[in-house]
């Protein structure tokens, strides 16, 4: 997975929109992993959101050999894109376990990378 986010050019932007009621378990994992403490707004890229019942981990970016990197693993891609970002990002993708391993594992952060 080290290698994984290695072959993209970063530029990724990482975020979370979290229910109250997973926000200590959210908290702890990212502390675990990162050695940094965050709370709703602190990165901006973490937000506290009533209307959802756990985690929604998003990964932004633009390099089009990545989103068919990504298609090729199964991961499903959005595009094109409207609404939230789409000026800035042309893909996204919705993966907690893949947005976790960019977390653990390669060593990415909320916010862009």
């Amino acid at each position: 997975m080290k290698n994984f986010a290695k072959q993209v050019k970063l530029g990724l932007l990482l975020e979370a929109e979290v229910a109250p009621s997973a926000q200590t378990r959210f908290e702890s994992r990212y502390r675990k992993a990162t050695s940094l403490s965050v709370s709703p707004g602190s990165p901006a890229s973490y937000q506290a959101q009533t209307n959802k019942w756990g985690s929604e981990l998003r990964v932004y970016f633009n390099d089009p050999g990545f989103a068919s990197l990504l298609k090729g693993l199964g991961v499903h891609v959005e595009y094109p894109r409207k609404g939230y970002k789409a000026g800035e990002y042309r893909f996204r993708f919705n993966d907690n376990r893949l947005w976790w391993k960019l977390v653990e594992v390669s060593g990415l952060r909320l916010g862009p990378n």
